[in-house]
């Protein structure tokens, strides 16, 4: 009976092992394809700011239009920061 028990246990933790690494294997997957899409998508951002620097450029000037696309992009930056940073601070106090 202690041998049965014992055999249960070894198979319990043996089981174990596998779904831990199963969910490392995962998580690690998980994140590759989160940080390639992020890298993707600020190339894309790039490329579309890029874009509306030229189309806006001849209208207003470089300056004026660089000024344009930094605020447009700095302030939602700045607020989703903050709000994060609140969810983040709530989470952490329960």
């Amino acid at each position: 009976m202690v041998d049965a028990a014992q055999k249960v246990v070894a198979d319990e933790v043996s089981l174990l092992g596998v779904e831990v690494s199963s969910g490392i294997s995962t998580a690690f997957q998980s994140t590759v394809l989160l940080l390639l899409g992020t890298v993707l998508l600020a190339v894309g951002w790039v490329l579309v700011l890029m874009a509306a620097f030229e189309a806006l450029a001849p209208r207003v000037g470089g300056l004026a239009a660089f000024g344009l696309l930094a605020v447009s992009n700095l302030g939602p930056g700045i607020v989703l920061l903050v709000v994060g940073r609140r969810h983040l601070r709530d989470i952490a106090n329960g």
